[in-house]
């Protein structure tokens, strides 16, 4: 993915909200863990949810592309993803 060579980014990750089974797994950039995630029966409803992480600036910076990994926790399933981009993180809470 393409980071403009920016900082202060988030990914946005479109999941589908009536998941079965055990998904969990952990969110990689370039190789190295961002989250663990769990979306094991966790929504239960038939639409889509999309979920915001922040990215640390120690991950991005100085980077133009990073590469995002959805690695299945072993005896899991990786979430189905249905969109996943890379947005200018809100500096304003």
């Amino acid at each position: 993915m393409n980071t403009n060579s920016e900082e202060n980014l988030k990914l946005v990750v479109r999941y589908c909200g009536a998941e079965w089974g055990n998904r969990k797994f952990d969110i990689c950039i370039d190789g190295d863990k961002l989250i663990s995630e769990d979306n094991t029966d966790k929504w239960n409803q038939s639409n889509f949810k999309d979920i915001e992480y922040s990215i640390p600036n120690s991950m991005i910076k100085g980077k133009e592309n990073i590469r995002v990994k959805f690695q299945p926790i072993p005896g899991n399933t990786a979430g189905a993803v249905y969109l996943i981009r890379l947005m200018r993180a809100n500096t304003f809470q």
